[in-house]
């Protein structure tokens, strides 16, 4: 069950971010003579995605994917608690993992609401 928790989290991660990997490439097209993945456009892609500048249909897919976090990170506390024999740690690793799954689904779902999605 375990490997398979483990496949299922990182497919999640890879869709979000293939997710965020658009709006790079998205963001690309208004800096041609720039790399394509430049430490300030990764600071963009906030700016971008929630601006009037991105298409509607971009918005929502950045939203679809992005919410994969949170059951990938969901799968990964299931994988904490079957697995690490230590009752301390197993239940620290649990709660860390669930609370980036809140915080992530949480702040996702602000900025969604606050853009009105």
């Amino acid at each position: 069950m375990s490997p398979l928790l483990c496949m299922l989290a990182i497919a999640l991660l890879g869709i979000a971010g293939w997710g965020f990997m658009n709006v790079m490439a998205e963001l690309a097209k208004s800096h041609p003579y720039e790399p394509l993945d430049t430490v300030s456009r990764r600071f963009e892609v906030d700016a971008f995605i929630w601006g009037p500048r991105a298409p509607l249909a971009l918005r929502k897919q950045y939203i679809a994917t992005q919410a994969c976090v949170v059951p990938a990170f969901l799968c990964l506390a299931a994988v904490v608690w079957m697995n690490e024999p230590r009752p301390n740690v197993r239940a620290l690793g649990t709660v860390a993992f669930c609370t980036i799954s809140f915080f992530a689904a949480t702040l996702l779902a602000w900025k969604a609401l606050r853009r009105g999605e």
